[in-house]
């Protein structure tokens, strides 16, 4: 069965189809093997490995890990369609990405090869260091620094091509090929990084809906931010893992993506750098798989680095490596069958939003504001509505429209748990009111206090989950209306106790005579007063 795996060959468009597979049959010169040396202990690469990691080579003996992602065919949640063959050999397609951030020990072995300098020093970590600085994520490296990293691993990877084993009966450390071809190293697109960090196809639809996977641990035993890292880099593979067995996806690193920033709500414009994921400065809320930030590449010092920038790599393949593949051309589309252009959209939404119809942008709307289309060819629509206010998420709809009668739709944009707690706009008063009856519920809460601060949202999860309530930590419309419930059957269970009257004493038994009667004290046991 052959081993995941593939060759790289850059053929630009322009270049006729004869060039191009000359190119490829011509293949990458023999290579000298690169000098031996000792492997790395799998502590410095692979902290906590998995039985279906795959471990690429490096330069000075190095190794790092990456982690299949499947991308079925079928799916609804991404168009991607990963290079290599899955662990088994399966016919499902996989991207290979990166199990951990590129450690500091990592980037040294691949940049002291490409500029031939001596190998890092693989040796004990300085005694008293609380952190090794050799597994600590690579950080202070622009986007440039990032390319140029995966380029010479690349360039090494292929020279050496002839004296790496496949990937195939479990070598480790090996290199994908596909039909032969070695496999080559690139900085992860935004997309992929996204469809990861989800959970990519191991999770259900509502959970990769979510900003972040489920994290019943709590977010500080996944990610390093501004609560728990204080403000330094941390060692990597310290904190669990996704679904998928991928490390540090949340704080630590910034990590830069391949791509350059685009949003749609500039639609055509295309930016800067982008980077993801967070970083150990970010707030609880910034860390969401769908947050994009963009960075100026350059300034008057040159190329931005900050200290809190790293990267993850992916492994890719090129689409065309035989002739095999090349598809045959598709016969000329018929030509397209005029439709009225008379279709009538009335759109409502509850937020600040853009529309896009099939792709286009069409404008934008405020809630209570609905926005009228004329003009739409009659057919179906797909509808895209793009919040312009942080804390909601995007919405997608389909319309059919006909020349008869005028459409009008609701879309209904549901607020992140984060949004939904600052829409209820509550003051100290009404947010020590909430204390107080989760404390009186049995919720240990200060009721003098009026944070929402962590211990309260430890407490708030608590009522969460035994309310069988969405467990999000933040005072949500629905958990606000079941606290107010919960509160009020309380109340009127302490009033219906209060106007009961006092049970009557039951005949028989003992009892303490007056004194008058039992001048000594004595129990006696008479018959019931």
């Amino acid at each position: 069965m052959p081993a995941p795996g593939f060759n790289s060959i850059a053929v630009r468009r322009s270049l006729s189809l004869g060039l191009a597979l000359a190119l490829v049959a011509a293949g990458p010169a023999a290579a000298a093997p690169a000098p031996a040396a000792a492997p790395w202990p799998a502590g410095l690469y692979n902290p906590k490995p998995l039985a279906d990691d795959l471990i690429l080579p490096l330069p000075c003996g190095g190794a790092l890990a990456l982690r299949p992602v499947a991308t079925p065919a079928d799916s609804r949640r991404t168009r991607l369609v990963g290079p290599f063959a899955g662990p088994t050999g399966d016919a499902q397609r996989h991207l290979l990405i990166g199990k951990y951030e590129v450690s500091a020990l990592q980037y040294q072995a691949v940049m002291a090869q490409g500029s031939g300098q001596a190998c890092p020093p693989v040796a004990a970590a300085p005694a008293g260091a609380q952190v090794d600085p050799r597994l600590a994520a690579q950080v202070g490296v622009s986007r440039i620094d990032a390319i140029n990293f995966a380029a010479q691993l690349s360039r090494w990877l292929q020279a050496n091509a002839g004296h790496l084993p496949p990937c195939a009966a479990g070598a480790a450390p090996c290199l994908p090929r596909v039909e032969g071809k070695p496999a080559f190293v690139r900085l992860p697109l935004d997309l992929e990084w996204e469809y990861a960090a989800r959970g990519g196809a191991l999770v259900p639809d509502d959970t990769f809906a979510l900003p972040r996977y489920p994290m019943p641990e709590g977010l500080d035993r996944h990610a390093w931010y501004n609560r728990n890292a204080d403000g330094e880099i941390a060692p990597i593979g310290r904190r669990l893992p996704n679904p998928l067995g991928l490390h540090d996806l949340y704080g630590n690193a910034w990590e830069l993506m391949n791509d350059p920033y685009s949003s749609p709500q500039f639609p055509g414009q295309v930016g800067g750098d982008v980077l993801m994921g967070g970083g150990i400065h970010s707030a609880d809320e910034e860390l969401r798989a769908d947050a994009r930030v963009e960075v100026q590449p350059y300034d008057s010092a040159g190329d931005v680095k900050t200290a809190d920038t790293g990267f993850r790599v992916v492994l890719a393949a090129p689409v065309v490596t035989s002739a095999a593949r090349v598809p045959a051309a598709p016969p000329p589309p018929a030509p397209p069958r005029e439709t009225p252009a008379d279709g009538h959209l009335r759109i409502e939404v509850d937020a600040y939003a853009m529309v896009l119809v099939d792709g286009e942008v069409k404008g934008s709307f405020d809630a209570g504001r609905p926005l009228e289309l004329r003009g739409l060819r009659t057919g179906s629509h797909r509808i895209e509505v793009s919040p312009l206010v942080s804390g909601y998420p995007k919405a997608e709809k389909t319309v059919v429209l006909t020349d008869a009668e005028p459409v009008s739709i609701q879309i209904h944009l549901e607020p992140t748990p984060e949004r939904a707690e600052s829409l209820l706009d509550l003051n100290p008063d009404q947010r020590r009111r909430v204390r107080r009856q989760l404390n009186d519920l049995g919720y240990p809460c200060d009721p003098a206090s009026d944070r929402f601060d962590r211990g309260f949202q430890v407490v708030l999860r608590e009522f969460q989950r035994e309310s069988g309530l969405p467990i999000t930590g933040k005072l949500t419309p629905e958990t606000r209306a079941q606290l107010e419930r919960r509160a009020a059957e309380q109340q009127r269970a302490r009033k219906a106790a209060e106007r009961a009257p006092a049970p009557a004493p039951q005949p028989g038994g003992r009892y303490l005579q007056p004194a008058d009667s039992a001048p000594d004290g004595r129990w006696m046991d008479p018959a019931a007063p």
